[in-house]
């Protein structure tokens, strides 16, 4: 028997294709996957691209794919996207859902926890037994802080001000027009015409400049901290889900982020952070929905490097 796990969020999208004894037998980097943002059947062509790549051509000897991917926000939105990728891929049985239940099952068996993923986009839960509860992950236009594309615009903003003179000076200016390759004036145009990927492509900037003591930088990656872990927070004290919370992506996962994060926790809270990609915890979750144990297995070193 084979199997398929994705983890799909705002900038990539990683996959395993793994057997009933959680060997790999192959894996694949794509392009960003949520439906909420690129649309069913976009999203649903590019992991019909993600299957043929894995089977070389041939899913219908997949028996299950499971998909924890961002921009699933109400309750008919995962089994809608499991039917067009059904649909769309040959394979009988899909199941989707939000990708934090990735990064629950890539940390934790325990069946209470606090769970947040802060990348692209940022969005909590409280998994208590039988029931998971969310919080936030509304996407960048309703988001209130937290998230890579919340930094990334955080970081745009300090230098957009300090050009016009409303704000201090800071090293963000400089590193945003490098990175970007032009000045000012000319990002603005590309920021709209690339969406929200490409702001959050920017968040790294922030810890760069912070690391150099910009005071700016500083108080973007604190402000972003002390909202995703208010939210943390605030799900902890209102569910039964005990006292571990585990976080995960690519602004979660950051050293410094997480120092920040921690300062911002109730001290009753012990985090945790994933030393498994959520690509694994999509591999274990679809080996759980099969009746299959494969919570031992590991992704290669490159896609731990990937992640």
């Amino acid at each position: 028997m084979r199997f398929i796990g994705i983890d799909g969020g705002g900038t990539k999208t990683a996959s395993i294709l793994f057997d009933e004894k959680g060997r790999v037998l192959a894996e694949h980097i794509a392009g960003p996957c949520n439906p909420n943002v690129f649309g069913f059947d976009e999203s649903a062509a590019l992991v019909k691209g993600v299957v043929a790549s894995l089977t070389q051509g041939d899913p219908q000897s997949v028996s299950a794919i499971y998909i924890g991917t961002a921009g699933i926000f109400t309750e008919d939105d995962g089994p809608r996207f499991a039917a067009a990728v059904a649909e769309a891929c040959g394979v009988e049985r899909v199941k989707c859902e939000n990708d934090v239940m990735n990064v629950i099952a890539s940390a934790t068996d325990s069946d209470r926890c606090v769970a947040g993923v802060s990348g692209t986009g940022m969005i909590v839960y409280a998994k208590e037994p039988g029931r998971v509860t969310r919080f936030g992950g509304w996407g960048y236009l309703l988001g209130q802080g937290g998230s890579g594309y919340d930094i990334g615009r955080d970081v745009i903003r300090a230098a957009l001000g300090e050009s016009e003179g409303v704000s201090a000076a800071t090293a963000l200016t400089s590193l945003v027009e490098r990175k970007a390759g032009m000045a000012l004036d000319r990002l603005v145009p590309e920021i709209y015409r690339r969406g929200p990927s490409f702001v959050a492509s920017f968040a790294p900037l922030a810890f760069e400049a912070e690391a150099d003591g910009d005071v700016a930088a500083a108080d973007i990656l604190a402000a972003n901290a002390r909202t995703f872990a208010g939210l943390l927070n605030h799900a902890a004290e209102t569910r039964d889900c005990g006292s571990e919370v585990v976080v995960s992506g690519g602004i979660a996962g950051n050293a410094r982020f997480g120092e920040l994060l921690a300062e911002e926790l109730d001290e009753s809270l012990r985090l945790v952070v994933p030393s498994r990609p959520q690509v694994i915890g999509a591999c274990i979750n679809c080996a759980r929905m099969c009746g299959v144990e494969v919570s031992r297995m590991e992704a290669s070193e490159a896609d731990c490097a990937a992640r």
